[in-house]
């Protein structure tokens, strides 16, 4: 159930963005109001990418424990856990930088 809950806030960063999920709008609407303008603002591909691999691990945690494979469901849920994690502690974005990765790997050497 709780991964299901997951699921839909992670569909909700991926198609309309992360400024649009529920702890995105309420960091818009609280928190950016008592802090200093930013210098610069991130591109939003990276993060809606990390939100769709996160939704993939919350779908596949899902469908795992809604049908019984349940350690099909704990894999998949410890796997978004450990990303979540890795982002929390340390500001680390595994989706984000396996977005990064992916276009250094596809573009050519004269892109680089």
């Amino acid at each position: 159930m709780l991964t299901g809950v997951q699921a839909v806030l992670f569909a909700i960063g991926a198609g309309l963005g992360v400024h649009r999920t529920p702890t995105g709008v309420l960091f818009r609407r609280v928190v950016r109001p008592r802090l200093a303008a930013p210098d610069h603002l991130e591109d939003p591909a990276p993060p809606r990418f990390a939100q769709a691999v996160g939704l993939v691990f919350a779908v596949v945690a899902t469908i795992g424990f809604a049908t019984g494979a349940v350690l099909l469901g704990q894999v998949f849920a410890a796997l978004a856990f450990v990303a979540a994690f890795l982002n929390a502690v340390f500001a680390f974005c595994l989706g984000c930088e396996m977005y990064l990765l992916g276009l250094r790997l596809t573009r050519g050497p004269a892109q680089r």
